[in-house]
Order: C-alpha cells, then structure tokens, then sequence
C-alpha cells in the first residue's frame, strides 16, 4: 500500500540473526533498542544468567550502534527522532509511525527509574521518591505525545491520521522488573492473569471516527489492531491471513457499534498450567504464575502518598496534543467538563458493599468471575454457575489444541556475549556479515 514505516524505540521480538530485527521485518527504519529495556541515558541493558551478568550497549539506528546519543534521555530522543520523520516526510506517501517507548518501563537493577532532575522536581507533593520519580517519567512520555501530535498538526496531516494509545499490560508493582506503577483497584500485576495484569487503557483519536468522544468497555485485544488499522488504511481484512488471531474491529470503532469480538483466549500457559479465558461477560481463571506469589496482591493505592491530587483538566485541554486538536476536530470539540466528565467516566471502581468471595487459583480448582459487575474479581461465582465454569473449560480446551509447546534449550548467552561485538547486544548467528566481529 506504499507506506514509509518506522519503528521507534523498543523490538524485543528476538535478534538472534540479522532477519530477525526490525528492518528485515517490515519497517524500513529503527532506531532504538532490540531487548526487553535498557538505560534511560547510557542505553546499557544489563542480562544476569547461571549468576553471571552481561552487560552491553543496546541502541542503534538500523543496524548501526548509535554511540553519539549516549547521555541523551530515552523518551525525549526517541520523539526527537518521531517528530524528525514527522518533518521530513514527503506527504504525498502514507506513513506508519510506531512510537514503541522505553517509558515507563524499569531499566537496570540499581536505577530502575530514570528521569531529568526538573521534570522529577514538579513532582514534590508525591511523598515517595520512587513514586515521584515515576511521576516525573509518565509527563515525560505525555509531553512526547504532545509534540507529535503537534507536529503532525504543522505539517497538516493530523486531519487524516489516526494516533492510538495503547499499552501491552498493567504495572509491575512488586517483583520483577518493579517500577512503582499502580493497577488499583484491579486486582494483580504484570505477569497475572488477573485484570491488573491484562486490563490496560488504550486511546484512538481520528477526524474519521464519526461518533462524538466516548468511554467504551467493550472487550478488544490488542491482535486486533492488525486487522483494525489494515481497513482503516484501506485495506480488505477479508484478504488477510484467516488464522490470525486478531478480529477486525474498525466498524465497531468509528460507528460505535457492538464489539465484534464476544471472547479473548488471555492465556495458556502449559508447564504451569496456569489459564485465563473471557468470554462475553465470565472470565476463568485456571492455575497461577510466579507461584501464586501475587494472588492476594489487591491493588496499592497511591492518593495517601500524594498531598495535592486534583485533576487539573484545564492543564490538559491547553496541553500541546489538545490545542492541536481543537484545530482539527470536525465534530463537535471537546471542552474543559468534556474532560472531566470521560475522566469519571473511563475510572474503574470496585463495587461498593458488593458479595464477596475471594478466590485463590493457586488453591481452588478454578475462579469465576463476572467482569462488567466485579472488575476487582472480589466475588468468585464457580460454585453458582457451574454450566459456565464448564462451558470456558471446554473452550480452553479447544483452543489448547492449537498451542505450540513453549520451547526447552538453553540460553546461547556465551555466544551472544556483547563483549564479542565491541560491547553491543548484537545478533549472534550471522557472524560471516560485516556487522559481527569475534
């Protein structure tokens, strides 16, 4: 279809060989970091295996080592860079521009958050330090999508472009990869399966959505930006590949229709025999993760550790990304109640002086739970509703049937040493190209 596509920022799909990583997979640029995270200033990502820790540089445009960007701070380079493709496009071309931010992801142990010392100082009414500096990382990454829109604005192409939001789980607030983030009131973190861990907001802003500003509940994963994003680029999602997981949902999008997707497969996991299934309104939960040492984590507040929190809407209607809106918006523009009113609107609350059942998967045979009512999963129904309990078992176990198994072997980590490559994390299996040196 002609696009120019850009990957900025994070790839953690594997690089083990050169036709792995970002431009021998569809994009024709990347600039940014091929693991999991790195350093928010020296782009240095450290790897602990049998005890050993490997240390290596981990951020390159295409497949060059940017080494004169060290000292920069992530979230700002990576939209520097955006803004840059932004600037420089020829827009007689269709562009995709995927934003994959290191933020607000943990970087290294010892620093696992980082943020510029005047960004993290607007935030002295958040008591805890980790908290503020968290803060101060999240305005950073709203301040990166402000300027894009701003710049997309400048180059009048904002009025046919589509910006989605999106995030891939909830926050680890304890364990590994801790960044102070909070899920509350959802129960669970990061790697459960509880909504805490798997219920994430997401944001599409677009001229070509006709219905006015709204909050939608309906169930969407996120495989189906895939064939969502292809018709809206103009593309028959009917010709796609029929055993791709995701569902297209642009109609249900721009029309407000009914989600066209009634259940998500959350998860199987076969060695620890832990799953989770959605289907219209149930949800079950089968087995725990980490040893269901996160099973009873219901949430941490965070108001009590903040001395001024009110929501300052009109910081937010004035804020770059919303003046540049307001420029653009066909349909009616949102105003400052607007704000406030989808705000209360889109915030989960658990249901007050609600039946409560508590259930641990780790225990129990199953949990069941009745999402829309009990979004905290504070009631477990197994027990009232055993043809449902049934009905998921047998969906999870059609869809086990398609499972390929998890693979077993250990870690080529003494090949992919980063001090092979000039202290880079760099593909290990193609060492007859130039770009390996041993």
């Amino acid at each position: 279809m002609g696009y120019s596509t850009y990957l900025v920022g994070k790839w953690d799909l594997g690089y083990s060989r050169w036709n792995a990583t970002p431009t021998q997979r569809g994009f024709d640029h990347h600039f940014g970091y091929f693991n999991e995270y790195t350093s928010y200033y020296d782009y240095l990502s450290t790897w602990k295996f049998n005890n050993k820790e490997y240390t290596g540089f981990d951020l390159r445009y295409d497949k060059t080592p940017s080494w004169e960007n060290v000292g920069k701070y992530a979230t700002d380079l990576f939209t520097e860079y955006g803004v840059n493709v932004i600037q420089n496009h020829d827009v007689s071309t269709p562009l995709f521009l995927m934003m994959s931010h290191l933020a607000v992801h943990s970087g290294n142990e010892g620093k696992p958050l980082e943020a510029p010392q005047e960004t993290i100082n607007k935030f002295k009414h958040i008591v805890d330090a980790n908290r503020r500096t968290y803060a101060a990382m999240v305005s950073k990454l709203d301040d990166a999508v402000g300027t894009l829109v701003e710049a997309l604005a400048s180059r009048d192409m904002l009025q046919n472009s589509i910006v989605v939001f999106i995030s891939d789980n909830g926050a680890p607030t304890q364990g590994h990869f801790r960044n102070w983030g909070s899920n509350y009131p959802l129960r669970g973190i990061k790697d459960t399966l509880f909504e805490g861990g798997i219920r994430s907001v997401a944001c599409i802003w677009s001229p070509l959505l006709v219905q006015s500003a709204r909050v939608s509940r309906d169930l969407m994963h996120i495989t189906d930006w895939l064939p969502t994003l292809f018709t809206a680029a103009g593309g028959d999602s009917g010709l796609l590949d029929l055993d791709i997981d995701g569902i297209d949902q642009w109609a249900s999008l721009v029309y407000e229709l009914p989600s066209a997707r009634n259940d998500i497969l959350l998860n199987i996991d076969e060695k620890t025999r832990n799953a989770a299934l959605r289907l219209s309104n149930w949800k079950l939960i089968v087995g725990s993760s980490n040893n269901g040492s996160f099973n009873g984590f219901l949430g941490q507040p965070v108001l009590e550790n903040i001395q001024e929190p009110e929501y300052d809407a009109t910081a937010v209607y004035n804020s770059p990304a919303g003046r540049s809106i307001k420029k653009v918006s066909y349909n009616t523009p949102l105003e400052i109640d607007d704000y406030v009113r989808i705000r209360i609107r889109a915030t989960v609350k658990c249901v007050a002086n609600g039946e409560k059942n508590p259930c641990d998967p780790s225990t129990n045979p199953v949990c069941l739970y009745d999402i829309p009512s009990d979004p905290c999963e504070e009631n477990d129904l197994a027990k009232f509703f055993p043809s449902v309990v049934r009905r998921l078992k047998r969906s999870l176990v059609e869809y086990r049937k398609d499972l390929l198994p998890q693979i077993e072997q250990e870690s080529n980590i003494e090949r992919a040493d980063p001090k092979l490559f000039k202290y880079t994390w760099n593909p290990w299996l193609d060492c007859s190209d130039l770009q390996c040196t041993s």
